[in-house]
């Protein structure tokens, strides 16, 4: 339950309101409203009541969630909410897992390109553009001509929006070395700069929600699913419902790589943890039967 302070955000005759509208997100994009959470929630409704000129809580609650009327306000309130920080090649040991990965299945005989990988969860593009400068350039170092895609997905709009112009303030690349700047980035302006578009035709941006997964081109079977720092938004029930429905995303020697302590010690079936225990990653069973694990 909200705590009092929440309740004077909401007049009394109105908190039924709110947890109607808090079940209608956890509905809708599976998201947990923690306690810690509310408080959040109870503000940005009556920021957005404002902003909207509506003072009836019913009519805007009517509004909102009226599918025609209120998509506009729902993904408003939603790209609010969701907000994450998120950075170029966040978690560097998941991207190191990876560039091994990318050797590993390649050089694979059975493998047939283009090398398929899926950003879920990408917010405005800087996890799944380093994924791609990641494989591009492991291509490269092992001779071959990059042949891949990578699918960043987001129930944001708008961070797809910004996603797709892949132009990015210099505070964003910082952490960015040298060599991959020169490599990737065209400095825009005095403190912008865009990622090139060599790489920026190889990184398809969708909006897509996880809980309806409609989009034809997830339907692929893919190589590879970076989901990090999305899944603690979820009950931990909901977290390996939505594993097991990703890893059937997978082709037979697919692998998947999560947040650090987003499953703790559970292991989807038919999957083992590979090493090094610094990256939670998992490739099926069949391919380490076969040799192949990393």
């Amino acid at each position: 339950m909200a705590s009092q302070l929440d309740r004077k955000v909401f007049a009394y005759g109105d908190w039924g309101y709110f947890d109607i509208w808090k079940s209608a997100i956890e509905a809708r994009t599976g998201v947990q409203i923690t306690p810690d959470r509310e408080r959040a929630l109870t503000l940005l409704l009556k920021r957005r009541m404002a902003e909207a000129n509506c003072f009836d809580v019913e009519d805007y609650l009517n509004e909102t969630l009226d599918d025609i009327r209120g998509a506009k306000e729902w993904s408003e309130l939603v790209d609010h909410l969701l907000v994450k920080e998120t950075s170029f090649f966040r978690h560097r040991a998941s991207f190191e897992f990876v560039a091994q990965w990318v050797k590993q299945t390649v050089n694979n005989r059975d493998f047939v390109a283009p090398l398929w990988v899926w950003s879920l969860g990408c917010s405005t593009g800087e996890e799944a553009y380093s994924l791609a400068m990641t494989i591009d350039h492991s291509m490269r170092m092992m001779g071959r001509e990059p042949n891949f895609g990578v699918i960043g997905t987001d129930i944001s709009r708008e961070a797809i929006f910004h996603a797709r112009r892949g132009i990015y303030r210099k505070s964003k690349i910082v952490a960015v070395d040298e060599s991959t700047r020169r490599d990737y980035f065209t400095q825009v302006g005095e403190q912008l700069w865009r990622v090139n578009s060599d790489l920026r035709r190889r990184v398809c941006f969708l909006t897509s929600n996880i809980l309806t997964d409609k989009s034809p081109l997830i339907r692929r079977k893919l190589h590879l699913v970076y989901c990090q720092n999305m899944l603690v938004y979820f009950r931990r029930w909901k977290r390996r419902e939505l594993v097991n429905q990703l890893t059937s995303h997978l082709d037979k020697k697919g692998s998947l790589v999560l947040g650090l302590g987003e499953l703790n010690n559970w292991v989807p079936e038919g999957f083992r943890r590979e090493a090094p225990r610094s990256v939670q990653a998992y490739s099926r069973i069949e391919s380490i039967e076969q040799g192949d694990s990393l």
